[in-house]
Formats: structure tokens, sequence, C-alpha cells
């Protein structure tokens, strides 16, 4: 949200301005989930989670320290990362809780990842907002935003780190 925020307010894009913008990012959402899904059989999720949340922390702090104002193209390769980040841990992550469900449980499993997941997008919309809407200056409160983003992956990432099986649960049972 803050990306759009940038380019429907500060930048002045058009809503179609904007998408267009923001393409490489949802490029990268795409071809990361389709290569995680190849690559977790041969890896485990705990790699690929991890990977997935440095690489996204990367292109949020590479989005901070592009300075104020920075030219559009200085944000492609930061927007790229933070999109082939998630989409690459979001895979690992969404394997590893149901890999540790029981079957009887799939259901429930999956509809408490996916609140808990949206939660999460939420109220990192929300902080992500209230910096900006509260910053003095814009430029520093889009800074803060994704500095805050990116230690919110840093987090996570060490989290997973402890959290995540060194294996998965589908490739222990085979």
């Amino acid at each position: 949200m803050t990306a759009s925020l940038e380019f429907q307010h500060q930048r002045g894009f058009t809503a179609l301005g904007t998408g267009r913008a923001m393409f490489p990012a949802v490029a990268m959402t795409m071809f990361a989930s389709v290569l995680s899904g190849r690559l977790s059989s041969r890896t485990g999720d705990r790699p690929l989670v991890i990977s997935g949340m440095l690489l996204a922390a990367l292109g949020l702090a590479g989005w901070a320290a592009a300075g104020a104002d920075p030219a559009y193209p200085l944000l492609v390769v930061p927007m790229m990362a933070a999109g082939f980040g998630t989409s690459f841990a979001l895979t690992g992550s969404t394997a590893t809780v149901m890999g540790a469900a029981p079957q009887a449980y799939s259901g429930a499993a999956s509809a408490l990842f996916n609140t808990t997941r949206q939660i999460g997008s939420a109220t990192g919309v929300a902080l992500g907002g209230s910096l900006l809407a509260s910053a003095t200056d814009y430029n520093a409160g889009l800074r803060s935003s994704m500095t805050i983003g990116a230690l919110a992956y840093l987090t996570a990432a060490g989290l997973a780190w402890r959290c995540v099986p060194a294996k998965s649960q589908r490739s222990a049972a085979t």
C-alpha cells in the first residue's frame, strides 16, 4: 500500500500508471511462487522462508536507502526484491503450516493460517499508513515505513530460523 500511495499521491501517477509502476514487483511474485514450489522438495521449506524474508527485507531497505524522492528506476530493483522475497517465503510458510497439521484438521489449519496472514498484512498496511500520515515530512515517513517493514522481515527470518523445521513434515513422512 505504501508504494501505491507513493506513486499516486506523491508522483501523480494515475491508477493505471501506478499498476504499471508496480508491475515488476507483481511479476516477481508470480515467478517466485512457481520457483519456490519447485525448489521446496529439494531444499525443504526453511531455506525458502528464510531467504525470502531476507530478500524482502533487503528490498524494503533498498527503497529506504534510495533517499528522498528517488527516480523510479532506482526503485525497480528494491520492489522486485521485496515482491520476489515475499512470495518466495509465503510458499514455504504455507507448506510448513499445512505439513504440520493433521490431515483431519487441514481445513482449519488453512483457515487459521490465512486469517493470521491477513491480520498481519492489515496490521502492516495500517502501521505503514500511520507512519506516513503522522510524519511531518512525507519522504521521512516513507523511509521510516520501509525501514520498519525491513526490520519486521528480519525478525520474521529469525523466527523462521527457530521455528520452521529443517526438513519439512511432508518430506519426512515420505
